[in-house]
């Protein structure tokens, strides 16, 4: 039998990942039917038309410069509820996160977004088990996608389960793009919080940010806010989510980050000059934090 995907079109939806998720989905009928295969076939769905048909799979797209899935069309939501009631595979990239949260699916579920609305999804749908480190995560019949261009990720992964792995290698050498699981922690940076409004932390994270390259403690960083070390230690985490040491190395990986994309330093320079006279620890903290070693990640980001 044939499979029935809906891609919502919802206002402010990308319009790349709407056309070149039916590009995809169309090319990958097109295979199926060379296969003597049943064909998926891909239905576009707006909030002011919804169909009563049930479907197999329901595909959130991103959105593309705009916030309106933070007030996402009632009508909608419980569209959605309804379709995962009546047994469809609910997936999301980017955004679309949002509008599952609001269809109370994300509630003790492993999920990921983009890595800059990572905070806000957690902080929206509090149930939720946000981890935006990964590209694709699935847990039961809901499928998340990280970044904006991860409705490729989606595409592929739908297409390897409702096709078969095979059409979906296929299909990714035709539109020439990697079938391999890729991680979002490669690509995110480091945006620490600012507007917490405790002006002792703000200093303390200004000192960080101004010299990481230099050997920083706890106890120096809590005479320039004018804290106790225990009162820093307290306030900084309620404030940024981090300990102070974490934040510190977060600062010194991304100025690494920044090194290895732009100039041709080797690492152990680069090491040193953010701050870690012993360069096989940089290398664990840059892999832990990153998901690649120093020399990987250069390879990986340097154009």
């Amino acid at each position: 039998m044939p499979t029935h995907l809906a891609l919502v079109h919802y206002p402010g939806a990308s319009q790349a990942a709407l056309a070149g998720m039916a590009e995809m989905f169309s090319h990958c009928a097109r295979l199926q039917r060379r296969e003597g295969m049943a064909e998926t076939a891909l239905t576009s769905v707006t909030p002011s038309a919804l169909p009563e048909a049930r479907f197999d799979a329901v595909i959130l797209p991103p959105a593309f410069g705009n916030q309106d899935f933070l007030a996402p069309d009632p009508a909608l939501v419980g569209w959605l509820r309804g379709q995962h009631d009546g047994g469809a595979l609910m997936a999301s990239a980017c955004a679309g996160a949002f509008y599952l949260g609001a269809a109370g699916l994300l509630d003790g579920r492993r999920v990921t977004t983009h890595w800059g609305l990572e905070t806000r999804l957690q902080q929206r749908f509090p149930a939720a088990r946000v981890n935006a480190d990964a590209i694709l995560t699935r847990d039961g019949r809901v499928v998340t996608a990280g970044g904006l261009l991860s409705w490729i990720d989606l595409a592929l992964e739908l297409a390897a389960e409702y096709a078969s792995p095979r059409l979906m290698r296929e299909l990714g050498r035709h539109f020439v793009t990697d079938t391999g699981r890729r991680e979002q922690r490669y690509y995110r940076s480091f945006r620490p919080p600012t507007d917490h409004g405790d002006t002792a932390v703000l200093r303390a994270q200004r000192r960080i940010e101004e010299g990481y390259g230099q050997h920083l403690t706890v106890r120096g960083l809590a005479a320039d806010a004018g804290l106790s070390e225990r009162s820093l230690l307290r306030r900084f985490k309620a404030a940024t989510g981090l300990t102070p040491l974490a934040y510190l190395q977060h600062t010194r990986i991304q100025a690494a980050q920044q090194r290895l994309e732009s100039g041709p330093d080797p690492v152990e320079a680069i090491a040193f000059d953010v701050g870690y006279e012993d360069a096989t620890a940089f290398r664990k903290v840059f892999r832990r934090l990153t998901g690649l070693t120093p020399s990987d990640y250069r390879r990986r980001l340097r154009r």
